[in-house]
């Protein structure tokens, strides 16, 4: 059994469904829930740490728990919905960082190296080139 977090699985009731998986999503907060996403805890019986998880609409979580989708197009829509609620808990305070993420984006940037005296070009020394005759 992977972390259990009665906050995190609480902040989902009323959110947006995070997937929004074209054709499928039924875009209904009244069904949203925390979804498990795939890892080496989950199983038969198993669920994923809370951290490891999404909010989605019953609609969402039924095709995504049944592969319902090509392979390819589950892991975009588990990544897109993972980073979409992981901003969500971070906003909201359930997660916290050890870097303010507003902040962290005005880091000042490195200054650039400049060498302490003029660098000579190439083409300023005469070039010595080896002939076969030498």
């Amino acid at each position: 059994m992977g972390v259990v977090s009665a906050k995190l699985r609480n902040s989902a009731r009323g959110q947006h469904c995070q997937f929004c998986i074209a054709g499928v999503c039924d875009y209904d907060p009244e069904t949203v829930v925390l979804c498990h996403a795939p890892s080496e805890v989950k199983g038969m019986g198993n669920k994923s740490d809370d951290w490891f998880a999404a909010f989605g609409c019953h609609a969402c979580h039924e095709a995504l728990d049944h592969h319902r989708l090509p392979r390819e197009e589950e892991q975009f829509y588990w990544l897109r919905a993972l980073q979409r609620t992981w901003s969500i808990w971070i906003s909201s305070g359930l997660i916290t960082l050890p870097v303010n993420p507003i902040t962290a984006k005005n880091r000042p940037k490195k200054k650039a190296y400049m060498p302490s005296r003029p660098m000579q070009s190439r083409n300023q020394f005469p070039s010595k080139r080896r002939t076969r005759e030498e």
